[in-house]
């Protein structure tokens, strides 16, 4: 991880952790409605500049995440310089499609519930 970009950690208390790009995002029907697919309590998070913002890496070891799932390429550039990396300690790193495509298309909706398939985020049993 090259950048420095603090983080505001909201509730939950699960081993996923969620970046959005504000805290609206994250108390919105959509956060809802990923929060229930999810089937556990993620805790999400987005950036913020103030003194008692944690650092993303002293999140994950301090909460012991297993995953680290970031909505959008914009907001993937604000904690990582060039390529996502696979993972950050001992969580999986996962890049979502940004909340705002999520809101207004059923392609990025398909895409996401694709990805938490894919990486193991939600029991489809």
């Amino acid at each position: 991880m090259d950048k420095t970009s603090g983080l505001k950690l909201g509730p939950g208390s699960g081993g996923i952790l969620l970046i959005c790009a504000a805290d609206t995002d994250s108390a919105s029907r959509l956060a809802n409605d990923i929060s229930r697919a999810l089937g556990q309590n993620p805790v999400w998070a987005w950036p913020d500049a103030d003194a008692a913002a944690v650092e993303l890496s002293d999140a994950v070891e301090d909460k012991l995440f297993t995953t680290v799932a970031i909505f959008g390429d914009e907001l993937a550039a604000v904690f990582f310089d060039g390529e996502l990396p696979a993972s950050l300690s001992s969580a999986k790193v996962v890049l979502l499609p940004a909340m705002h495509d999520l809101q207004s298309a059923a392609e990025a909706r398909r895409s996401l519930w694709t990805i938490f398939c894919r990486d193991g985020m939600v029991n489809t049993n």
